[in-house]
């Protein structure tokens, strides 16, 4: 994990895509099965959803086969969301028609069906950028071509999920915190449909700040190059006069 390449300075909303040459899966393990499958069972619609245009147009299964996968392809979204290890939504003309996310950080899944890209950010802190090139990132992802780019945040919960029915713990120092980065890529489908895989991994905040002096800086000079908005948003907040008061 490339901290310099995950944090900015100064931060922006702005997407930061780059050209990347597939989309490659890390290893599916048990551990990591079963805290899909936990959030299935407990949040159930709330973060797997699959349309009826999906359905008609056999999204899933059509993604599956532009996935290049050696099985059989997968006919539902709960049966893709459960045998993968990324989260994944599935856009058709450019609207979301199906998705399983059982580690949402921050923002409930189950509310983005049939929303643009446009739309899904209009939430966002500071979004104006974003929302602007929703257009063109939509072209980039039916391109033929694949792109990957890295978010970040901090939270007091350790869980790949972060969804927000969860309850975020009280935190009084660092050492309580969790450094989360979100990987995501793009995979064209078809020309009028691609899909966006999520892979989340969550450390302990203070063991990115042991590796090195320059991460805690870097972090920390990205925190105070924020917006109110931003910081609210991300909630950061209570973050920001922790990392300032640290040595």
């Amino acid at each position: 994990m490339n901290i310099k390449e995950i944090v900015q300075t100064p931060y922006t909303m702005n997407p930061r895509f780059k050209p990347v040459d597939n989309v490659v899966l890390k290893e599916y393990t048990d551990d990591l099965y079963n805290e899909r499958n936990f959030e299935f069972k407990t949040l159930s619609d709330e973060m797997c959803f699959e349309s009826y245009i999906a359905r008609q147009e056999s999204l899933v299964e059509k993604t599956s086969k532009a996935m290049q996968l050696t099985d059989e392809p997968f006919y539902s979204i709960e049966e893709m969301g459960l045998e993968i290890p990324d989260d994944i939504i599935i856009m058709h003309k450019g609207k979301v028609e199906a998705g399983f996310v059982a580690m949402a950080s921050g923002w409930n899944p189950g509310k983005v069906q049939g929303l643009t890209l446009e739309d899904v950010h209009q939430a966002v802190a500071d979004s104006e950028m974003l929302r602007k090139a929703s257009d063109g990132i939509w072209r980039a992802m039916t391109s033929g071509s694949s792109y990957e780019r890295y978010t970040w945040g901090i939270s007091p919960l350790g869980s790949l999920s972060n969804h927000p029915s969860y309850t975020r713990p009280n935190f009084n120092k660092l050492d309580d915190l969790y450094f989360r980065v979100e990987h995501e890529r793009t995979l064209t489908v078809d020309k009028d449909t691609a899909a966006f895989f999520i892979d989340v991994e969550v450390h302990p905040l203070s063991s990115i700040f042991y590796l090195k002096q320059e991460y805690k800086n870097l972090i920390k000079d990205s925190i105070n190059s924020m917006t109110d908005n931003v910081l609210q948003y991300k909630n950061l907040v209570k973050v920001k006069e922790l990392i300032n008061e640290s040595n």
